[in-house]
């Protein structure tokens, strides 16, 4: 008699077929034939007795009980990834791992020092980065996919809590034979002749149109939205335009000598950096622990400030 419940390995098709662009491809993805994957599929329908995917002409469409199915199995395969991650370094005496992520830059050039000075006083607790991150931050830290944010915005979703790491600055980039590398500040009107690269378009607030285009009722002449700040530093280093980063966070451009930071307006455009994590977390969590060892790090290591 067969079994009514689905087994992992109906987890892990669900997974594949929406994670690939065809069949065949998730197939090659599980290791098996595609005729070994639509035995599977029609395993999986008659357990529950319903219909998972329909033929659309020579596509197979996911029904709204596949789509159910494959939202649950990818949360349950991310919950075991990260028991097995636990599992495995609990044998190094880590009790806890946590997931952290820097919001849109990625930036994690200060976390290997970090890293050895935190573990001589936390050893059971362990790091791991993620990079998805970067783009939905707020979202994946309410779902509970990452731990701890560290974010310069202003405004934050409900039911999480920030706490003050260091003081940075936005600043103008620019290839280092740029013109307006010559100059000790930019105001708006510098911005009007060269094309803006820009990983949002979304205004926000305390960022540079809030703060330099609506003040100086200026605008560049084109926006372009690249979406990765990685990308936009190579088009800059090429001459494909301007931005306006965190100082802190691409500094390494900036040493190498790929790229020149400008302040931008007279006075600056400071932002803070912050830790966030979500304000249910007790007194003694880890990601609470995590956070005040960031405070006190960058207490101990101020980044760099730019100079002129």
């Amino acid at each position: 008699m067969e079994a009514r419940h689905l087994s992992f390995r109906h987890m892990e098709m669900f997974v594949a077929i929406d994670r690939c662009d065809t069949m065949g491809d998730a197939a090659r993805t599980l290791l098996i034939t595609p005729s070994a994957l639509t035995h599977r599929i029609r395993e999986a329908e008659r357990r529950l007795g319903v219909v998972l995917f329909e033929k659309r002409g020579r596509i197979a469409r996911p029904t709204a009980a596949a789509l159910i199915l494959t939202h649950t199995a990818e949360r349950v395969m991310k919950d075991l990834y990260q028991s097995e991650r636990v599992a495995i370094a609990s044998s190094e005496g880590i009790q806890h791992v946590l997931r952290i992520s820097v919001a849109v830059y990625n930036a994690f050039h200060w976390l290997p020092d970090f890293l050895l000075w935190f573990r001589v006083a936390n050893p059971q607790i362990g790091i791991e980065i993620e990079t998805q991150g970067a783009i939905a931050p707020f979202d994946l830290l309410s779902k509970g996919s990452i731990d701890l944010v560290m974010s310069p915005d202003i405004v934050l979703p409900g039911q999480l809590e920030s706490m003050d790491l260091f003081d940075d600055e936005l600043v103008a980039v620019m290839p280092p034979s740029h013109a307006l590398g010559q100059k000790s500040y930019l105001t708006g009107r510098d911005f009007v002749n060269d094309p803006f690269l820009t990983y949002s378009l979304v205004r926000q607030l305390g960022y540079e149109a809030d703060r330099i285009w609506t003040p100086e009722n200026v605008m560049p002449p084109r926006e372009d939205n690249i979406g990765s700040v990685d990308a936009i530093c190579e088009l800059i280093k090429a001459g494909f335009g301007i931005s306006i980063l965190s100082h802190w966070a691409i500094y390494p451009q900036f040493l190498s000598g790929n790229l020149r930071p400008v302040r931008a307006t007279q006075n600056g455009l400071d932002i803070t950096w912050r830790a966030i994590i979500k304000s249910a977390a007790s007194k003694g969590a880890p990601e609470r622990i995590l956070m005040n060892a960031l405070a006190d790090w960058f207490r101990l290591n101020p980044p760099s400030c730019l100079t002129h």
